[in-house]
């Protein structure tokens, strides 16, 4: 298994916070939440307003020089920071093994900055993770919650990510572990750069553990996959309310679950 890189907590770091294209275009209120929690851990937090993809759609199409702008830009916003809080966990993934064989070879000095950028890339709950007693700090939220989550790799022992060692550090929190989705690599990208898809075969098992696991609400690291997932849930007759772990985590109960509306939830029709 790969070993988890992990930061060393710096109080008052100044944190750019990476606002992924789906998560700035379908749901504010996770942005929210990841800037309410990273404050609480005693970090100063800026989210730029103006702020590139990630690249992920470049790779994902074979267009490697869109990438490679892509790349630059992002570097350019927030090279600048202590730390860069990644939202999606893909997203970050293609910060830290995707950028590096894009640029290094057009300079060495673009390797250099390229290579200290991607150091300082972290998911925000590996940040979290990193700040002393923040256990102490997680929101109140309270209940049976489904994990579920998405690597390159299969977790033989359980799942590593920060996220699921700080839900399983809330005092009211229950957690069941849902089959692990093994994300794929990206054909043409850089080695170990991954897309959130969600197989048929991993689907239908999925929604068999998660109708037999007990809990209403059911968590992920990666919103847009959540999104999908979201789909076949209704149409598979689930009420299971779908959210982001940092949500969760923040003690957010407020904002709709993911696929709900606000109609909905207040029991007006639709039609």
């Amino acid at each position: 298994m790969a070993r988890q890189r992990r930061p060393k907590y710096k109080k008052d770091a100044r944190v750019g916070l990476f606002v992924s294209c789906t998560t700035n275009l379908f749901r504010p209120s996770l942005i929210k939440a990841a800037v309410h929690l990273l404050e609480k851990a005693g970090y100063e937090v800026e989210a730029p307003s103006i702020q590139s993809c990630c690249g992920l759609v470049s790779l994902r199409s074979n267009e490697l020089d869109d990438a490679r702008d892509l790349a630059k830009e992002v570097i350019s916003q927030f090279g600048h920071y202590d730390f860069v809080a990644v939202l999606s966990p893909f997203c970050a993934k293609v910060f830290e093994r995707a950028y590096m064989p894009l640029l290094s070879e057009q300079s060495e000095e673009l390797a250099k900055i390229t290579a200290k950028f991607t150091r300082k890339c972290f998911e925000v709950s590996d940040l979290l993770l990193a700040a002393p007693d923040f256990a102490q700090k997680l929101g109140g939220f309270a209940g049976k919650v489904a994990f579920l989550d998405v690597s390159d790799a299969p977790n033989l022992f359980g799942s590593q990510v920060a996220s699921r060692a700080l839900l399983g550090q809330m005092e009211q929190v229950s957690v069941v572990d849902l089959p692990q989705i093994c994300a794929s690599q990206v054909k043409g990208a850089p080695d170990g750069t991954i897309s959130p898809e969600l197989g048929q075969g991993d689907l239908s098992g999925l929604l068999h553990a998660v109708r037999s696991c007990g809990a209403g609400t059911l968590v992920s690291t990666d919103l847009a996959l959540l999104m999908e997932l979201s789909t076949h849930l209704r149409k598979y007759g689930s009420a299971i309310e779908l959210r982001p772990v940092l949500e969760v985590l923040a003690g957010d109960t407020q904002s709709m679950p993911i696929g709900i509306s606000a109609r909905v939830m207040s029991g007006q029709s639709v039609l």
